[in-house]
């Protein structure tokens, strides 16, 4: 052979198809667990939890800030010191989160990560793991010794857990963390929407991560995830302030409208989601189909994409693992596939309430036999049904009739088949916690309204 000819391709040989065929099939592997989607996952139960949390200094009222002495990242920096055995996590020079794990009272190891949010939420992954109080003994473990690090450092910070954040009057208040990553997707989303810097520096929500493939196909309990999403909005509803309004001024749900004006490609319901045929490869083809806004290679170097979609990314070069998984994460619709199934529109909770709530997610979605009731339950519904539950719930609340039955019935109903379907009495305890308030008609948001009127009354 001719040195030459060594490294000729074969005659109508396109490199960029080659490597976007191979990028396809490793999405899809993704996608599917690795298993084939309508394999039947093994019932490990395992829940994971994302808290994002506003860190506030209670002597100015006010968010503390990433830089400085007595900043954001000075405060990691003093918590590793407790956390010594964690690793540290950089990106763009920025010392901006720390990973490792916990060993709880019964034994049990539990993954943990303490990251940034972009406008500076201070973010706890947590699990993903069987065993829900074990999970909140890591979230309440974090929060001492985070707790003991402040107060080391002579400063007044507390978590705050709400929806959106009710010290800003406005978003651009917040300075961005100094990322990339952040820059890229601020000026690509304050193009496409109303409420892109809202949602960046000013949302925090309770996510819930599971395995999607259990007891029945995966696809079948995406849609079910995604037509009880507007409940979960609902009934998860924390936000005191929407840019100083008051609570009573406050529209329910504003978190899910922030996020509905962000932008309309990438949020909400996923086009076709109840149409027959929908599975894992329409999934993937509605992703290909957006713009990725940014890739990050693994050396951890972000770089943007421009106005090229996903598909056309996926034909640059053969993705590494770590890779791929990141170019799922620039959509954001009610529920997110990827390895698990990420249920991303709940507010955010203090730690006993996000956990209760994580209790009431696994009640439904780890037990076969409850998916099947909220199966029954829900019924045949359209992507259209699921946008009006999502309008009814935020303008009649409690009022609203959705999916056919009024709305304290569905809620009634689901809070049974959850706690039928945990079986452990621990976990039963924790989904009581938030549970009894929607028993009483409330949701957390109600507590705020309540306090207001209060106060207008003069009481």
């Amino acid at each position: 052979m001719q040195p030459d000819q060594i490294d000729q391709k074969p005659a109508g040989f396109d490199e960029r198809e080659v490597n976007y065929t191979h990028n396809h099939k490793t999405f899809l592997s993704v996608l599917s667990g690795g298993r084939r989607a309508d394999a039947i996952a093994p019932e490990t139960g395992e829940v994971g939890i994302r808290l994002e949390r506003i860190l506030v200094d209670h002597v100015r009222q006010q968010p503390v800030s990433f830089e400085g002495d007595t900043g954001i990242e000075a405060v990691l920096t003093r918590l590793h010191d407790r956390l010594s055995a964690f690793d540290e996590e950089h990106g763009d020079g920025h010392l901006t989160g720390l990973v490792g794990s916990l060993i709880s009272a019964r034994g049990i190891i539990v993954g943990v990560r303490v990251t940034l949010g972009a406008g500076g939420q201070i973010v706890y992954e947590v699990g993903p793991c069987t065993h829900l109080a074990e999970i909140l003994q890591a979230i309440e473990h974090l929060d001492r010794q985070l707790h003991v690090t402040t107060h080391g450092m002579g400063c007044d910070y507390d978590l705050v857990a709400e929806g959106y954040n009710p010290f800003v009057q406005a978003p651009l208040d917040v300075a961005l963390v100094p990322r990339t990553r952040y820059t890229l997707l601020n000026a690509y989303l304050a193009q496409t929407g109303r409420y892109a810097r809202d949602m960046m520096r000013c949302c925090c929500a309770t996510q819930i991560s599971l395995d999607y493939a259990r007891g029945r196909s995966g696809i079948d309990a995406y849609r079910i995830a995604v037509a009880l999403s507007p409940i979960f909005m609902f009934l998860t509803d924390n936000v005191r302030s929407f840019r100083f309004s008051g609570a009573r001024r406050c529209p329910r749900m504003t978190r899910s409208l922030v996020w509905e004006e962000v932008d309309p490609a990438r949020c909400g319901v996923v086009p076709g989601t109840f149409a027959e045929g929908f599975n894992t490869t329409t999934y993937l083809n509605w992703l290909e189909s957006l713009r990725p806004i940014l890739f990050t290679d693994s050396l951890g170097h972000t770089t943007s994409t421009g106005k090229r979609t996903l598909r056309e990314v996926m034909g640059d070069r053969v993705f590494t693992g770590s890779e791929a998984l990141g170019l799922f994460t620039t959509v954001y619709p009610n529920v997110r596939l990827g390895r698990r199934m990420e249920l991303l529109q709940a507010d955010s909770l203090r730690p006993r309430m996000a956990v209760g709530y994580a209790a009431f997610v696994k009640g439904i979605f780890c037990n076969p036999l409850a998916l099947d009731s909220a199966a029954d339950l829900i019924g045949q519904v359209t992507d259209e049904d699921v946008s009006l539950a999502s309008y009814e719930l935020r303008v009649r609340g409690w009022d609203a009739i959705i999916y056919g039955r009024p709305t304290s019935q569905i809620v009634s109903a689901l809070i049974t088949i959850a706690r039928n379907g945990i079986g452990n009495t621990e976990e039963l305890a924790l989904l009581n916690v938030i549970a009894e308030l929607w028993d009483f008609t409330m949701v957390p948001r109600d507590a705020y309204v309540h306090q207001e009127e209060k106060a207008a009354r003069g009481w």
